[in-house]
């Protein structure tokens, strides 16, 4: 009894049957519906990483490498005119090193003035450039990077007093007022920028 029943149900086709019922549409249904669902929210996923990256990261790294730019550029200058001071001063030997200083010491002087300029008129501005689009821009920041946003407040009002002479200079040493306080920051900008580069790169490679 059991066998025929047993063979009378595997003559049975029970995908005709579940599509005669409907579920077999149904299921189809549910099944393109869970798809979609994953890959819409996989895109938005992509979307926002994509907007993180062009409006908050990107920008907030091409500032510091514009700051570092010039940074690395005034102490490649200044390196290579002390260079030829010495060297002027060595070529001229014990008795001529002051005439062979003299014309040194104006552009040393020159160029001090000029990089104290650059960095009130140029660079200062870059900085509160970094500190605009992180303020208008924080809601696309991950929590590890907004942890850096008082720093990067604190170097940039530091600055402004002591460049308005509303702060002694000598009070940036004694509360450890320098750029290397950045640092960190400007690792996890590299950091955050390749890694949402990555992630993007694979999202639409998969695509």
């Amino acid at each position: 009894m059991l066998s025929t029943l047993a063979h009378e149900l595997s003559k049975i086709d029970f995908g005709a049957l579940l599509g005669g019922l409907g579920i077999g549409a149904i299921l189809s249904q549910l099944v393109s519906y869970l798809l979609t669902g994953r890959r819409d929210r996989a895109n938005r996923e992509t979307d926002f990483r994509t907007q993180q990256l062009q409006e908050l990261y990107g920008p907030l790294l091409s500032l510091h490498k514009e700051i570092l730019a010039h940074s690395e550029l005034r102490v490649k200058l200044q390196q290579a005119l002390d260079q030829s001071h010495v060297e002027a001063m060595f070529t001229a030997g014990p008795n001529g090193v002051e005439d062979a200083s003299d014309p040194f010491v104006g552009a040393i002087l020159t160029n001090i003035r000029d990089e104290n300029e650059t960095f009130r008129q140029f660079l200062m501005p870059r900085y509160h450039e970094m500190v605009n689009v992180f303020r208008s821009k924080i809601w696309l920041a991950e929590p590890a990077t907004r942890d850096h946003f008082a720093k990067l407040v604190e170097f940039v009002f530091v600055w402004d007093k002591l460049l308005d002479e509303r702060l002694p200079s000598a009070v940036a040493p004694a509360i450890g007022h320098t750029e290397q306080n950045l640092k960190p920051f400007y690792a996890h900008l590299e950091e955050m920028t390749d890694k949402l580069r990555r992630k993007i790169g694979a999202r639409t490679f998969l695509h």
